[in-house]
């Protein structure tokens, strides 16, 4: 079996992944952002989401507004008093309000941010209020736990709104690290991009929280590439997952194409996360 899975839930989603997957007759999943889809038309409407749905396409969670989950490195030292802080790279400054936590193993402080922005090729958080602890630049920066639950229920909430079935969870940028993937494991049963790489997710002691896809846009993937997961796919004792982002000049409709027939071409069948789980209770009985 392969799960294809596609992120951030873009129109293109709707436009070209759905249409590409409905030639062949075959499901994919949607991580989505409802956040987003209520905010802007450049993503699905939720009526094309519900259609999709309807149509046998699995629902996944990828936050209300595509929020990084886990934390991020400290670049520099945080004195006290600071109103800005450097780090490797800004994915918690995105809205404004925010509550963040600012940490090393000795200290932490708690702040909301103002804004973002970079200088001299160094990303930065702007705060609100002085923090009232140094931070050491060994430290990190992350969302406070409250929060981070908040997110994921709030984003369950109006998936389900819409009568939607929520089946998984997709970490936005990779950002699996510290509290984050402990909260996430309470909250979903599975996850499809617990790690970076492989895609291949061996069933005997199957972990569903802690499974790993590959991408297959074509910036990260060769055709020999995705033809030999896909052998792998069949060879193995596997449930293999297949990642990309539908908006993204990379993922071409011709590549959406090329990695169904490497599948279909193997007989191997294409289904969403939740059949795939089916499928694999069904024949541990």
């Amino acid at each position: 079996m392969v799960v294809f899975t596609y992120d951030d839930s873009p129109i293109e989603d709707y436009t070209l992944t759905y249409e590409v997957h409905g030639e062949y007759d075959v499901p994919g999943c949607i991580a989505a952002c409802p956040g987003w889809m209520k905010e802007s038309d450049e993503f699905l409407e939720p009526a094309q989401l519900v259609e999709m749905h309807e149509n046998g396409w699995g629902v996944m969670s990828h936050t209300y507004r595509h929020r990084a989950l886990g934390y991020i490195t400290l670049i520099e030292d945080v004195e006290e008093g600071d109103e800005r802080i450097y780090v490797d790279i800004n994915r918690h400054g995105d809205v404004a309000g925010d509550p963040i936590v600012v940490f090393d193993e000795e200290n932490r402080a708690e702040g909301t941010v103002a804004g973002q922005g970079s200088d001299s090729g160094r990303d930065y958080i702007d705060l609100e209020e002085p923090l009232r602890e140094p931070i050491d630049a060994s430290g990190y920066v992350r969302y406070p736990e409250t929060f981070i639950r908040e997110i994921l229920e709030k984003t369950d909430e109006q998936l389900e709104a819409w009568q939607l079935d929520v089946t998984g969870f997709v970490y936005p940028y990779g950002r699996y690290h510290g509290v984050a993937e402990e909260i996430v494991r309470d909250h979903y049963e599975a996850v499809a991009n617990h790690r970076y790489g492989g895609g291949h997710n061996e069933i005997a002691g199957l972990d569903p929280t802690a499974m790993r896809r590959m991408y297959v846009e074509t910036d990260r993937a060769t055709e020999d590439e995705v033809d030999e997961f896909m052998k792998t796919a069949v060879d193995e004792d596997v449930l293999s997952i297949v990642g990309g982002h539908s908006q993204f000049d990379t993922l071409t409709e011709d590549r959406i194409r090329y990695t169904i027939e490497a599948a279909l071409e193997r007989d191997l069948a294409i289904v969403t996360l939740d059949e795939a789980f089916a499928v694999l209770e069904e024949r541990d009985r």
